[in-house]
Parts: structure tokens; sequence; C-alpha cells
């Protein structure tokens, strides 16, 4: 019955055409039993309430084929269920609202428009008749005929279905009626289905979905968990629930991905892929998550038309989803020689330096994307991806000429495409996840490298840990339960059995039967391949995947007080001057929630102020321009994992929607660091961690330092609002050579500490660092110059530092206006931190405190 049902949902929703937005899921549906075959009896009135695929009388159509009777279920729409769009000039309100079972909760301040719309779970939209258009008036293309504003009927609908709060609504132009999903905070999708299809034998699946979704009963005759405002709400929560399936498909992309460059690296006679391991294999697992990384992203961006999806230039030759479309119909037509065509993955390092470095084209069609810069689609982070050899960073005209693509097939380029977007044998939907879910890739992936096996080798699951007989062997027996518990993350009881099961075993071959007998490992890997082994940092590491049913509720238990000192009513302004920071941020889920709570504060003091009705006239969307606002000047991070911080900042871009902003938009704030680890300014200025009243040594030059980056570093926060992009990085340039030597002193100086493990061993070594500092400002001596900074860099490249008035003067150095007292009082400090608590395992934190 399950597969029936799993078929039957297959097939209409196929027919229905769905927009990229997630709108029902197929194992909710299957799971809610909804299969509703429709007697011949229904076929005939569609028939004739809709002749010739057009509905003659809408609400016939609604009250005989639906049972929804106008007057007692779609009612007329009170005044204030509508939204006027200043910068058309337009007012958009619908033709009827569909009264929901159960009225919805509504915030305290929601406007009149949110309060009306609690009361109706459906807003139904029907456009006028055009002579124009005898096939009805176009759902997405842009019209006047609805009111003076130039735009698509569906984004109308979504637009005023955002405004009242209502997330669901049916749009028609009498051939047409289009389910829109649009819950509060979460994208929009929507599924068509066409009279004229529904008439046709061929139909029949999407009349009975039809009927099955939108009759009246489906809205007040069945319990709360089958109505269709429940089916839809599970789907997007199913949909949102992939990331560990997601995450898990990612490995084995990556795993598909090293093999398909091992087998590109046999093919050239460079070798690029030999250089790369033999200079860093951390260099190569890098290299290969970011590809990974680059590939989620843009899957992502071109869902949320971050990218000009639309454009035919793009769609032919840079769209990541259009290459997949292309591997695949590939596929269907030559299955046999996937691994011997060529040119895919040519084409994706194109698109990964149109991404990087923008892309123009002045024909009929103008295409223009902006350079995004950023490290992570940076093309001379790894050379090697494109075939350069390590040290090559930089190519001129000769080197480029010389340059070999990898010759990575067209198969294993498919393979990787298909496991990010095939997920539980369906078409996953970006749109539908949260930027949080993004992040959680990378976190999952954290702690790995590249290794070849020196012998053949079996996986264990679940740790992904390869293990070779030799090793097993030249364990001493009574150190291999230990040694599997440590090495292989295998539990103590199993590995005790383990044990004792290779106890009498001699040869490497019969050691990983044996261990494969009793795991039941299958995975295994001949003498020479490369795998992905996870290392020590893979058990250590305390990173973790912070779900937003975890981070909403703790950023608005941390916020709403700070905001509620601020009276009942806090303007706009009150509220941008806040400064939140997570000093652990990993991916930003954290500093992402706090971007959309701050940023509905804020919409909300603009329309109590009267504001909103003057940014429309500029702004498409308050919501997004209020969260470009608060990531710029509100939101602060740390975190000492290089990586963390470049996917920080992509996922506060994410959430933004800013298309026209490159990546590095919030460098100033997002910044790379262990935020543990670091000196106060006394401490910098005595060049001492424990300095006495007597040491002020640099004071001057600190000073002098600070003040002269604030005035930049302020400048940057003031420009939040502005398009000019490339002030801001000359800016943020700037601010940093400024704090260059600063940091050089303070890296120079907590080197000492670290060098040693005795006090006397510690305060010899800063002595002697402290002669060269002086020396080296001073005197200006070159030799003690290049020294201090030859220390600096070999103590930072080891423990990344982070100076917290060195790094954001701006809050910790500066006084500024406080938010909580009108702005009256000056303050140096960070009004919130939010963040994951430690995790600690089965130990308590007060058992793990230093003295």
């Amino acid at each position: 019955m399950a597969d029936a049902l799993t078929r039957f949902h297959e097939e209409w929703l196929g027919l229905a055409q769905p927009s990229d937005g997630l709108v029902l899921s197929v194992p909710v549906l299957v799971e809610a039993q909804i299969l509703e075959r429709q007697p011949v009896a229904v076929r005939h009135a569609l028939a004739a309430l809709a002749p010739d695929g057009r509905i003659a009388d809408l609400g016939a159509f609604f009250a005989d084929l639906l049972d929804l009777r106008p007057g007692d279920d779609l009612l007329a729409p009170p005044d204030d269920l509508h939204l006027y769009v200043t910068e058309g000039r337009q007012r958009l309100a619908p033709t009827w609202a569909l009264r929901a079972a159960t009225p919805r909760d509504v915030p305290e301040d929601a406007g009149p428009a949110v309060v009306a719309g609690a009361a109706f779970d459906a807003l139904v939209w029907q456009l006028p008749e055009s002579p124009d258009h005898p096939d009805g008036l176009p759902l997405d293309k842009p019209e006047t005929l609805t009111g003076e504003w130039r735009y698509p009927p569906g984004a109308k609908l979504d637009r005023l279905l955002r405004a009242c709060r209502v997330p669901i609504g049916l749009l028609t132009n009498g051939r047409v009626i289009r389910l829109v999903y649009a819950p509060h905070g979460q994208s929009t999708g929507w599924l068509e289905f066409r009279l004229a299809d529904l008439l046709t034998p061929g139909g029949a699946p999407l009349l009975d979905a039809f009927i099955a979704l939108l009759h009246g009963h489906r809205w007040y005759g069945v319990d709360d968990a089958h109505t269709l405002p429940a089916l839809l709400a599970q789907s997007r929560t199913r949909q949102a629930n992939v990331t560990n399936a997601l995450a898990d498909q990612v490995f084995d992309a990556l795993t598909a991905l090293l093999d398909g460059f091992d087998r590109a690296n046999d093919r050239d006679p460079n070798r690029p892929l030999d250089a790369a391991l033999a200079a860093e294999d951390a260099n190569v697992y890098a290299g290969l998550l970011t590809v990974l990384l680059r590939l989620v992203f843009l899957l992502y961006a071109e869902e949320h038309s971050l990218l000009p999806v639309e454009h035919p230039l793009y769609a032919r030759h840079l769209s990541v989803l259009g290459l997949y479309d292309q591997l695949v119909a590939d596929h269907g037509q030559h299955p046999d020689a996937m691994d011997r065509r060529f040119g895919a993955w040519a084409r994706l390092l194109a698109t990964f330096r149109a991404v990087y470095f923008g892309a123009a084209w002045a024909g009929d069609a103008p295409l223009h994307m902006p350079p995004r810069q950023g490290d992570l689609f940076d093309p001379d982070r790894f050379p090697w991806l494109e075939g350069r050899l390590a040290g090559a960073a930089t190519l001129d005209a000769t080197q480029n000429a010389h340059v070999r693509v990898p010759a990575l097939d067209d198969g294993t380029v498919l393979t990787v495409l298909d496991r990010l977007i095939i997920v539980e044998r369906q078409r996953l939907s970006y749109k539908a996840l949260d930027v949080e879910q993004i992040g959680s890739v990378y976190e999952r992936l954290m702690g790995y490298s590249v290794l070849r096996m020196p012998a053949p080798a079996l996986c264990l699951r679940p740790s992904r840990f390869w293990i070779t007989g030799e090793e097993l062997i030249d364990v001493p027996p009574g150190r291999r339960a230990a040694w599997l518990q440590e090495e292989a993350g295998i539990g103590r009881a199993p590995a005790s059995k383990l044990a004792d099961a290779l106890k009498p075993v001699r040869d490497a071959a019969a050691a990983l039967d044996v261990l494969a007998a009793a795991t039941g490992a299958r995975d295994r890997a001949p003498a020479g391949r490369l795998v992905l082994q996870p290392g020590p940092e893979r058990r250590r590491t305390s990173s973790h995947y912070t779900p937003r049913s975890l981070s909403a509720p703790i950023v608005a238990r941390t916020l709403e007080p700070l905001i509620a000192c601020m009276g009942p009513a806090p303007s706009a302004a009150q509220l941008l001057e806040l400064k939140i920071c997570d000093p652990a941020m990993g991916s930003g889920a954290f500093l992402v929630e706090a971007c959309r709570h701050l940023a509905d504060h804020v919409v909300a003091a603009w329309t109590r102020d009267g504001t909103a009705e003057r940014l429309a006239a500029r702004v498409p969307d308050l919501a997004t321009h209020a969260r470009r606002l608060v990531a710029q000047r509100c939101l602060y991070g740390v975190d000492k994992n290089p990586f963390a911080v470049e996917l920080a900042r992509m996922s506060l871009w994410l959430v933004t929607l800013a298309r026209d902003l490159p990546f590095t938009f919030v460098d100033h704030a997002l910044r790379h660091g262990d935020s543990l680890v670091g000196l106060s300014l006394d401490q910098i200025r005595a060049f001492h961690w424990a300095p006495t009243a007597q040491q002020d040594l640099f004071a001057d030059a600190i000073r002098q330092t600070l003040d002269d980056t604030i005035d930049l570093r302020q400048q940057i926060l003031d420009l939040a609002d502005a398009a000019d992009t490339r002030a801001k990085a000359r800016l943020l340039d700037d601010a940093t050579t400024f704090t260059r030597r600063a940091r050089d002193l303070a890296d120079l100086c907590l080197g000492a500490f670290f060098s040693e493990a005795k006090p006397a061993a510690r305060e010899k070594e800063r002595l002697r660092r402290l002669a060269l500092a002086r020396a080296w400002l001073g005197d200006d001596d070159a030799d003690a110059a290049a020294e201090v900074r030859r220390l600096a860099a070999e103590f930072r490249s080891e423990i990344p530092a982070f100076h917290w008035m060195l790094e954001l003067p701006e809050v910790f150095y500066a006084e500024r206006p406080d938010p909580l007292a009108g702005g009256e009082a000056g303050v140096a400090w960070m009004d919130a931190f939010v963040g994951n608590p430690p995790y600690m395992g089965g130990t308590f934190i007060k058992g793990s405190e230093s003295p």
C-alpha cells in the first residue's frame, strides 16, 4: 500500500509542476494516507463548472466542487486585511478569506493586518479577465491590470500573505489554480492545478489530489494533524529534518570526489594531486570540502534567485542545477560512457570563478554578476583544484598556457551532484532548508584528513575509521582493546570482544576478515587507495549543529530583556545600537537567528513611527532590509576555525538575501581567532600577562593605534545602508593595517607565555622579546622588526589569539551610546552574548573549572 501511495503522490506532484520551494512532502502524504479516487460524477461536475478548462463562476466552483461556500467558509475580507504597496501605489486585498477552524495567536506588537489575518487560514485572489490574455493573466509576468504596481500577480500575492501572516494562498486566473505556501520566516513554494489538465484522462491523479487536498473536509472535517495547513507545516518540518541524511550524503559525495580526483591524477603527467598531498594532506581535504561547500551554497543561492538563474546565459553555461539536469540527460543516453566523458568539471570551475571575480555580458540580454570575493570561492586557495601545482597560486600568461584542468570525469560530477540534490528519493528543495542547515553540513564533516592506505583496509562504522590488518597485528594483544577504543572509536564492551576474537590471529588479512565478521563492516580499500580518515580532532571537537528549534528560544530569551529595558516602543535607532556576539560562532547559527529576531523588532519600530511607508518606496522588502542593517551594525562573532568563520559570513549573506553585496560585507565583524586566548589593553601596554600599576611601556603607541582604527571602523558601520562596498573594503584594509603593529606586539608577548612552562623561563623569554619590541618601536631597527614579525606569525600559526580590544575597538574601547539608557550614557562592552553552552559529555562543568 505504501509503495502505491508513494507512486501516486510522485505522479501527481510531477503533473502539478511544483516550484523550487517545497509545498507538500511525499512521505508526509503517504503517512497521512492521502488518497481519494474521485467518481465519474465529480469529473462531470468539474466539466460543467469549468467548460473548456476555464472557471465560469468561481463561487459555484468552490461551493459545488470543494464544498467551500461563499458567506460561510469563504468570507469577504475585513478592511484591515490588505497591504498598501507604497512603491507601486496599489492596495492589495484578497477576493475572499477562508476562515480558520482555530484562529492563530499573534504577537503583541502585531499590526492590524496581522491581527485581522489571524482569523483566516488562506486568502483567495481571483485575477480579472483581460481580452489581451484569452488564456488568463500570466501569474509570473509583471502586469498593471490589477493595479498600478507593475509586478507579477504571484509575487503580489506573496507580499500580501506575508504582510498579513496568512500562510496559504489560492491564486487563480480562471484557467489555473495555484496553491501558494508562504509561512512567516520561511521561503515560498507553490503548486499549480491547470483546469484543462484535470479534465483529461491522464490528469486523473491530479484531480484526485486536488479534491483530496482542497475540499472542505480537509480544512474542517479531519483531525488537526491531517488538515491541509497541518500537512503543509509537517512537510516543511520533514524537509527541514533532512540534515542528518544530507550530511551523510555530502560525505559520500566527498568520497566520490576524492576517488575521481585520484583517477584524474593518474591521467595527468603533472600529477597535481600528488604534489598537493606531498605538501600537506590537510590542504587536499580542505580543498575537497571547499568544493562541496561551494556546490551546496550555489544550490541554495540558485533556488533563492540570489544568482541570475533567470538569465539564459547563466542557465545554459553556469547554473549548477542546469548542469545536473544536463548530466542526467547525458547519463540516460550514454550510461556506460560517463566515466569517459569530460567537461562538467571545467564548467564548474568557470562558475566558481564567475562567482568570485564577477561576470558581465553586454549582449541583447545583458548579464551582470558582481564580484563576490570571499575565501570560499578564491581560486588561489587550492590551485590544485584547477590543475595548478602547489606553490603556483598566481599565474602569468605563460604558466596559464600549460595548465591542464584535472580530467575529472562527468560520471564523478554527476555522482557528487546527485548526492547533493536527491535525498530520500526526492529532489531536495534548498528553498525549504534553514540557513543554519547549510552550515551544519560543514560542522558534520570536521576533523578528517586524506590518507593513502599502505595496505588493504576496512572501514568501521559509525566512526568511519579505516584500519589495516597490519596495524591490528602490530598492536600487542593486551593493548588491542584500548587501542580500538582510542583510535577506532569503538565502545569499551565491543572493543574487548574484538580483542578477544583477534588473540589467536597472526595474519593481517585474517585479522581484517575477523574484524569484518564481528562488526558487519563491508567497505574495503585496496593498498594505495586514498581515503578520508577521521583524526583526533574528530573525537575532541566541540562543534555541534544547532537546529533553529534550539537557537530561536535561546536568542529570544537573551534579547527580550534587553529590548524591554528600552521601553514599550524602542526606536529602530536604539535597536541598531545593540551589539550582540557569539564568541564561538561555528557556522553562525545563533547569529543568523539573532539577525532574524532583532530585524523583526526593527521593522516593528519602523511601522510604529511611519518610517516603513517611506522605506517601502525604495526597498522591496522591509524585513530583508532590516536584516542587512542588523547584520552589519549589530552582530559580531569569533571562531578559531577559519572555515567556520567563512561559513558564518556566507550564512549571514544568505539570510539577508544580499544579492547585490559581496560575501565580505560582514568581514569587519566576524573574525578568526581563539576567543579564550588574548590580552587586554593593560596587558599589551605593559607587555606582560600579569601587569602591575607601574608598567605602562607602550601606552602612547596603543592609544594612537586605537584612535585611528576606531574612526575607520565607525565609518564601516555608518556605511551599512550604502551600496559602496569597495569603500567598506578599503576602510577595513586600512583598519587592519593600523592594528597590525599592536597585534604583533600582543602576539609577541603572549608567545613568551606559551613558549615555556615554568614562570622563571617565561619571564626570561618575555624580557628577551621586550628588548626586541623596544628596538623595533623605539629605534626602528629593521632586524628587530623582522624578528618580531617572525615570532608573532609563528605563534599565530599555533594559536590564533584574539585580542578583543584590538579586533573590535569600536565595541570594547570607544564609548558609544548606551541603547538601554536612551543613548545618553557611554558604554564599552557587548550588550549580549549568545551561543552554545560547552558540550562536556557526561562530566559536570563544575568539576572542570580551573582553580
